[in-house]
C-alpha cells in the first residue's frame, strides 16, 4: 500500500450556500409537500412509506413491502445502550424488554409541519386560575423571540403568554440552517380564491398581511433560525363566512390564528371539523449551510504500478505452490507480472508494459485509519509513463 500525505494546497474547505425552495399546501386535514401527490407502489403502499406531506429521513425503504423494511435494531445487555424514545423507565421493565432481547427503532422516520394551539389566558398556573398546559410551548421560545428584538423592531415576547397563539413549526429538515429573511409567504383560499395573504415584506421578522380585510397589519411573527411562525390575529378574515374552526359543533369567522388547521397538532390538541371550503399555502426559502471540503491526489509516472491482487502476477509459470517454507524460514518463489497490454496488430506481439488500474482511493487519517473510501466511476488504466490527478470532493 502506497500511502500519499496531502500537502496543505491539496486540500481546500470551503461552504456552499443553498436556497432550498419550500412549498406546503394544505387542505382537506392533509399537507401536500412541493405539490407531490402521493404515489403509490408496486406493493400496494406509499413507495416512501409516507404520509402526504412528509419526508422520509434516508429514503431506505422505497417501494419495500411491509414485511421486509430495513430497521434498526439493539441487543438489550450490560452496556444499557437504547434509543432516545425508550425511556429508562420502560428500559428497566422487564416485561418489555429482557436481558438479550431485540430492541427495534421505529422506521422509517419521517417529519412535516407541526401546529400548536395556544388558547388565550394566564401564562402561569397561580390562585387565580391554572394555566393551559400547551403555554408551555409559548413560554418556551421567550428567550428566541427576546434575542431578536434589538434588530428586528417590535419582536419582544411582550403579551405573547397570555394571547391566543397559533404556531406553526416548519423541521429543520426542510430548509437546513435558517429561513431566509423576505422569503415567507403565507397564503389563505376560500373555495379556491385567495382570501389573505402575508409576508414578511420588512425582512424583520414580522409577518405582515399585503392582502385581505386587515390589509397592513401585523399578524405573527417569525423566528428564522428555529423555521417557526406564530400567528397571534384574532381579526376576522371575511364577513359571513364560518366554519368549525375550533369546535366540531359551533362554527367561527376565518382568523390567521386558525390558520392551517388540519396540520398535525402538538400537545393537547384543539376538536375541529372537517375544513373543505379553506385551504392553506406556505411558502419559504431556506439557508442552507453546506460544508465541502476538496482534496487532489496524485499517482506520478513510475508510481503506484504495482497491484496485490493475486491476478496481476503469473502462476502459469510455476509448478506447485507459490512459496518454500519450514520451522525457520519462508522463501515466496519468484514470479513475473502478468502481460495485458495486446497489439492493435495481427501476429504482433506488443512490448510488455507494466499496467495497472485505479479503482479506488483511500482515504487515511494521521494514526493510519481508513476513515474514507472514493470509487471512481470506471477504472483509470495507470501505466509506469503516465501521472494522474484525482478530485475528491466530500460534503458534510
Amino acid at each position: 500500500m502506497n500511502l500519499i500525505k496531502f500537502s496543505p494546497k491539496d486540500v481546500v474547505v470551503n461552504t456552499v450556500l443553498a436556497r432550498p425552495k419550500l412549498t406546503f399546501n394544505i387542505y382537506g386535514g392533509k399537507v401536500y409537500y412541493q405539490k407531490e401527490p402521493p404515489l403509490s407502489g408496486s406493493f400496494n403502499n406509499r413507495i416512501k412509506h409516507a404520509d402526504p406531506g412528509h419526508i422520509s429521513l434516508y429514503e431506505m425503504n422505497i417501494d419495500r413491502p411491509s414485511g421486509s423494511m430495513a430497521y434498526g435494531f439493539l441487543k438489550k445487555d450490560s452496556t444499557r445502550l437504547s434509543y432516545k424514545s425508550i425511556s429508562s423507565t420502560d428500559f428497566d421493565d422487564i416485561t418489555q424488554f429482557r436481558y438479550g432481547d431485540t430492541i427495534e427503532m421505529k422506521y422509517p422516520l419521517t417529519s412535516s409541519l407541526g401546529r400548536i394551539f395556544v388558547p388565550s389566558g394566564p401564562e402561569f398556573s397561580s390562585s387565580a386560575g391554572d394555566s393551559h398546559n400547551n403555554k408551555r410551548f409559548i413560554i418556551a421560545l421567550r428567550n428566541a423571540i427576546n434575542s431578536q428584538y434589538p434588530f428586528s423592531y417590535g419582536n419582544a415576547y411582550g403579551a405573547l403568554g397570555e394571547e391566543e397563539v397559533n404556531i406553526i413549526s416548519i423541521p429543520g429538515i426542510f430548509y437546513g440552517s435558517r429561513l431566509k429573511r423576505g422569503s415567507v409567504k403565507l397564503k389563505y383560499h376560500l373555495t379556491g380564491a385567495l382570501l389573505a395573504e402575508a409576508s414578511d415584506i420588512y425582512k424583520d421578522g414580522r409577518l405582515i398581511q399585503t392582502t385581505g380585510a386587515v390589509n397592513g397589519s401585523e399578524v405573527g411573527r417569525i423566528i428564522y433560525n428555529h423555521g417557526t411562525i406564530i400567528l397571534h390575529s384574532t381579526s376576522s378574515l371575511h364577513p359571513t363566512y364560518t366554519d368549525r374552526f375550533s369546535s366540531t359543533i359551533m362554527s367561527t369567522s376565518p382568523t390567521w390564528n386558525n390558520y392551517g388547521t388540519g396540520i398535525h397538532q402538538i400537545g393537547i390538541t384543539s376538536s375541529h371539523g372537517l375544513i373543505l371550503s379553506s385551504s392553506y399555502s406556505l411558502e419559504a426559502k431556506g439557508t442552507n449551510n453546506i460544508p465541502v471540503m476538496t482534496m487532489f491526489t496524485y499517482s506520478q509516472k513510475g508510481k503506484q504500478n504495482y497491484s496485490t491482487n493475486p491476478t496481476f502476477l503469473n502462476r502459469s509459470e510455476l509448478s506447485g505452490s507459490i512459496s518454500d517454507y519450514s520451522g525457520s524460514f519462508y522463501d515466496e518463489k519468484d514470479r513475473t507480472i502478468k502481460k495485458i497490454n495486446q497489439s492493435l496488430y495481427k501476429d504482433h506481439d506488443e512490448d510488455f508494459v507494466n499496467t495497472t488500474y485505479i479503482s479506488k482511493v483511500g482515504i487515511y487519517d494521521k494514526n493510519k485509519e481508513l476513515i474514507a473510501v472514493a470509487t471512481l466511476a470506471s477504472p483509470v488504466r495507470k501505466t509506469e509513463k503516465k501521472d494522474f490527478m484525482i478530485k475528491l470532493k466530500m460534503d458534510f
